[in-house]
């Protein structure tokens, strides 16, 4: 689980860009008609075609179902322009209409929006169909023949290779925002998260857990005797020994739940939809991977000891803040029990 969506940011900066874009196509047909009226074959449909435009772009901004998912309304955007720019056309020459290069408005649109090769590839396909109906809908215009297949390249193919290569672009650059989020959101020695990105999804969780009525638990852990093996043996021993406990807490938990290195020797754990029972069940099972894992240092067996305590939502507080402040005196009363018992 990360802590937050990296791309968000992109998100944001697609939607921006698909009402650029849309706008942009929109003042096209407008231009087309205040400019160049004759070329304007079928004012009602070109018209049509303006109003359902225009329509798609306040509908969408007025009703939230049609924002969420952030997808939904990028598709919303992208299949209302493809309509859009097939009407136009029809109204101003079919497949000899000068609008024919708004296709890449749509192609671009995906690029942006999803940065995904193959959606681009596909949304071309979908065009040059519609490019098919346009060359029939066209007088003295043999879809069969050469000269129509040149003319249909000619207009959609430098739109198709923009889009490609901006699809590749907008992938890396996912990518890398991703990467970043990671790095950012990370323990550099142990690769958990760090306790800032343990505490948003925390929230995240903390509301889920309100609004369903499901249990959760929280699992403080210090490895107690770090402190010895980096005064004996090195710090670089110590973060072997911080290794192979994250190591062991790993494997102790399930996919859903949420590990995070929180200060030099101590650790936490979001345990999902568990109740105290469960939750003090996986804590032993934490404990015992930990005591069981062991890291060799010049030649020696380095075996980690750890405390533990937990919390509980809601049997013991009704907050994220005081269910860690509760597992971490319980994870000190457990210390100092195993300490008198040794």
């Amino acid at each position: 689980m990360r802590a937050a969506p990296a791309g968000s940011a992109i998100q944001g900066f697609a939607t921006k860009a698909l009402l650029g874009l849309e706008l942009l196509a929109l003042a096209s047909g407008v231009l087309q008609f205040a400019f160049a009226p004759a070329t304007v074959g079928n004012p009602v449909l070109a018209g049509a075609a303006l109003a359902l435009l225009s329509f798609s772009i306040v509908l969408v901004r007025l009703i939230p179902a049609l924002q969420r998912p952030v997808a939904r309304q990028h598709w919303i955007a992208v299949v209302a322009t493809i309509l859009y720019v097939t009407l136009i056309a029809i109204a101003t020459g079919a497949a000899q209409s000068a609008l024919l290069a708004l296709y890449l408005i749509p192609l671009a649109a995906v690029a942006l929006a999803f940065g995904r090769w193959w959606l681009v590839a596909l949304t071309a396909f979908v065009i040059a169909l519609l490019g098919l109906l346009l060359g029939a809908l066209t007088p003295d215009v043999d879809v069969a023949s050469a000269q129509f297949a040149v003319l249909m390249l000619s207009k959609l193919l430098p739109g198709l290779a923009i889009a490609l290569i901006l699809s590749a672009l907008i992938e890396q650059m996912q990518s890398a925002v991703q990467r970043i989020s990671d790095l950012a959101a990370s323990d550099q020695l142990t690769g958990l998260l760090n306790l800032r990105a343990f505490e948003e999804v925390l929230q995240q969780e903390h509301r889920k857990a309100e609004r369903f009525g499901r249990p959760y638990t929280l699992a403080m852990i210090d490895v107690d005797n770090l402190g010895y093996v980096n005064d004996t043996l090195g710090h670089e021993a110590g973060s072997e020994v911080l290794r192979s406990v994250a190591a062991a807490i790993g494997r102790s938990i399930r996919a859903s739940d949420v590990a995070a290195r929180v200060g030099g020797d101590d650790f936490v754990v979001l345990l999902t939809e568990a109740d105290e029972a469960m939750g003090a069940a996986i804590a032993q099972r934490i404990r015992n991977n930990i005591y069981a894992s062991t890291v060799s240092v010049a030649n020696r067996l380095i075996r980690a000891n750890a405390s533990v305590g937990t919390s509980s939502f809601p049997r013991d507080h009704l907050y994220p803040k005081e269910l860690m402040i509760l597992a971490d005196r319980r994870m000190q009363q457990d210390r100092e029990l195993r300490k008198q018992a040794g």
